[in-house]
């Protein structure tokens, strides 16, 4: 016996794919009128709504690690501060110590050491007087 040179519906390879053809051809047109009828100004406001939703993601992402941090480097002195990193020059080195965040108030910190890039935490902006 014979192979057979039709499928199950009569037709053969050739009809097949220009059967297959004609179907991919009618979908490409119906992008392209798709693609035309967009309005470009509504793209530029999606990509608007979905760059400002990236950054709000962003920004919760930050505030967790930072919340992260103040647990980690709770003061245990007094209920509410966490301790800061405080950077400075000595002897032509940079040194660094961790004082509490309430500091005038609380005068717990730590003893002096050599800064490196690995020390983590969270590095104390000027707020005039440190002691």
């Amino acid at each position: 016996m014979g192979k057979a040179r039709t499928d199950r519906h009569g037709r053969t390879r050739e009809q097949r794919l220009q059967q297959e053809n004609q179907a991919l051809k009618k979908q490409v047109s119906a992008l392209r009128k798709t693609i035309a009828r967009l309005d470009l100004d509504r793209y530029s406001t999606v990509k608007d709504l979905i760059d400002e939703h990236y950054q709000q993601d962003k920004a919760e992402e930050g505030r967790q690690i930072l919340e992260n941090l103040k647990k980690n480097w709770g003061c245990h002195s007094c209920a509410d501060g966490f301790l800061e990193i405080f950077i400075f020059e000595r002897a032509g080195e940079t040194h660094y110590y961790r004082i509490c965040s309430n500091a005038p108030f609380c005068l717990n910190r730590t003893k002096s050491q050599v800064y490196t890039p690995q020390v983590s935490g969270i590095i104390r902006k000027d707020k005039g007087n440190q002691s």
